[in-house]
């Protein structure tokens, strides 16, 4: 099925939005389902974990390509005493009993054979097949790869596809920053996505590459922080495995910096260190990154007031915006993790707020 080229193409934070919305009609019988369209590695699978995880709601994973037919419907059972076939569903479709919200996601299912998709129609549409019921307050999402990606795929029937409402995601640098400065992803490669934003996502369907970097990849990539201090040779080789050559040679380059950035650790315990100039891009990423991961695991209030210490040394040079852009992801991060009194409770952020006004909290 050729992708529609008047979709809505939205990111994560977008989709998040649009899929609330429509699971508040999930108890309604032919509510439509959700499908989510998109390139590999862009983090559909991730964000509707995400969206169970934020609502509270079970989550049961579907492969639709690993089932034959008869494992959907589930099988047939003699009732001796009716005389009849009765279907025994299979034990990943919930049970009626479950009173906790939840989400059914079928990923993959553009890769399965056109059989297994017809025997989902039901489910989706209607939520049944055969005799099984679909619990109250629960929502199917499909997810699959675009034609265009090349992907192994089979055509979408349009009976099918009438059954969802279509999205296609598309990566954002931007969202992803916010995402990984508060999950555990190695400074470094924030601060390479921030200063490089296009590296956050390359794919050539034409050249189908075995490696690339993608938001997946470079989650991958974050795993081997540790090897980088013990085997560079190695680290990089496990690099280039995983997102590629060229983006990891441009991200080799990035990391030579690394030795010339101040121990941040130091910073927020008030050891005095010089601002970078503003041609110093790549090492003020680098510090953007670090601190900010940094502070919001220990947030002090002595910590706070060496924070500002060390970003009102900007203010005045023509490294200015740079400070600003440091506190405003600081406290949309501190927002996000409900640490943001930690931060307006301090002196030294009215002392700040006073010569920047525009800041928006």
């Amino acid at each position: 099925m050729a992708i529609d080229t008047a979709l809505p193409v939205l990111g994560i934070k977008q989709t998040k939005t649009i899929l609330t919305h429509i699971m508040t009609n999930i108890n309604r019988e032919g509510a439509q389902g959700i499908f989510l369209w998109g390139p590999p590695g862009i983090g559909k699978s991730a964000l509707v974990k995400q969206l169970a995880i934020e609502h509270d709601m079970e989550l049961r994973d579907v492969r639709l390509p690993l089932l034959d037919p008869v494992d959907l419907r589930g099988l047939p059972m003699v009732d001796k005493e009716a005389g009849v076939a009765r279907w025994l569903p299979p034990d990943f479709l919930p049970r009626s009993n479950i009173r906790k919200s939840g989400i059914l996601f079928l990923d993959e299912i553009n890769t399965a054979p056109p059989s297994i998709q017809a025997s989902a129609y039901q489910l989706i549409l209607d939520r049944k097949i055969g005799s099984y019921k679909l619990p109250k307050n629960w929502v199917v999402i499909a997810a699959g790869n675009r034609v265009s990606d090349r992907s192994v795929a089979f055509k979408l029937p349009s009976a099918l596809a009438n059954r969802f409402t279509h999205l296609e995601i598309s990566p954002d640098a931007d969202e992803w920053v916010q995402w990984a400065l508060t999950n555990e992803i190695d400074p470094l490669i924030i601060a390479f996505i921030i200063s490089q934003p296009s590296m956050l996502f390359q794919f050539d369907p034409q050249r189908l590459p075995t490696a690339f970097p993608s938001p997946r990849s470079w989650t991958f990539c974050s795993n081997l922080k540790k090897l980088r201090s013990h085997d560079i040779f190695l680290y990089l080789s496990s690099l280039q495995g995983t997102i590629g050559n060229a983006a990891k040679e441009q991200f080799r380059t990035f990391i030579e910096y690394e030795n010339d950035v101040p121990n941040v650790e130091d910073i927020l315990e008030g050891m005095y260190y010089e601002a970078p100039s503003a041609n110093q891009l790549d090492i003020l990423y680098i510090i953007f990154a670090n601190i900010i991961t940094s502070l919001l695991k220990n947030m002090t209030e002595e910590r706070v007031s060496n924070f500002f210490s060390y970003a009102m040394q900007y203010d005045n040079t023509i490294a200015a915006d740079y400070s600003t852009l440091l506190l405003r992801e600081l406290l949309e991060q501190a927002k996000i993790s409900n640490q943001i009194y930690k931060i307006m409770n301090v002196s030294a952020y009215n002392d700040w707020l006073k010569t920047n006004l525009d800041i928006n909290t």
